[in-house]
């Protein structure tokens, strides 16, 4: 084993996503995975500070957990979620060889950090935390969705509708999406002269 474990991950910038869609912007994975993890994080922090009869969750926890959640693809590359879909045999072999690439990634880590590593390679179901990071990997792509279309790409009209639809049952079933969806999810579709407006306006 050769400890190339942070060498590959590094990689992550090199997979671009959207592929098959033409989008007007290149988006890669490690850019992803960033924004997945700033949005699991804050629903996270809203479970925690909004809705407050609910049990308390790691909103850090679920950070780290959305930095890893598409690792596997430095080995993979992006499968196109259309054809990752299409089928229930495609989705089983891309879900084996998503397993296969987390077995080697595991195998590139010296043997005493593996154990720590494990659950992040290898989250499997996950419960609630990995539900979590679900509803922001779909979060991410709805908003790449968004702003596609108003940069006017009409390439990116059915991923907004196939999207929103994935995460319609986490809108209805997880409050801190809805409410992330309620209070955030509109100003990706402003201009960048709006947002610096916005954030000047005073309180």
């Amino acid at each position: 084993m050769q400890p190339v474990f942070f060498a590959l991950m590094s990689r992550m910038q090199n997979v671009q996503r959207w592929g098959k869609s033409n989008p007007t912007r290149a988006e890669n994975v490690a850019e992803h995975s960033m924004q997945v993890a700033l949005f699991a994080h804050a629903l996270g922090l809203i479970r925690n500070k909004v809705f407050t009869d609910q049990p308390p969750l790691d909103e850090n926890q679920l950070a780290v957990m959305a930095l890893f959640h598409d690792a596997p693809e430095v080995l993979t590359e992006d499968v196109n979620s259309g054809i990752k879909y299409s089928a229930p045999r495609m989705l089983a072999l891309c879900r084996e060889m998503e397993s296969i690439a987390s077995d080697l990634l595991l195998g590139t880590i010296p043997e005493p950090l593996q154990a720590s590593y494990e659950p992040l390679l290898q989250h499997g179901d996950g419960g609630e935390l990995a539900q979590l990071v679900k509803a922001a990997d779909l979060l991410s792509a709805y908003t790449k969705a968004l702003g596609e279309l108003r940069a006017g790409n009409m390439e990116f009209e059915g991923t907004e509708r196939k999207v929103l639809l994935a995460l319609q049952p986490f809108i209805d079933d997880l409050p801190e999406v809805a409410w992330f969806m309620d209070n955030f999810v509109a100003s990706f579709q402003l201009t960048i002269d709006d947002l610096v407006e916005a954030a000047f306006e005073p309180k």
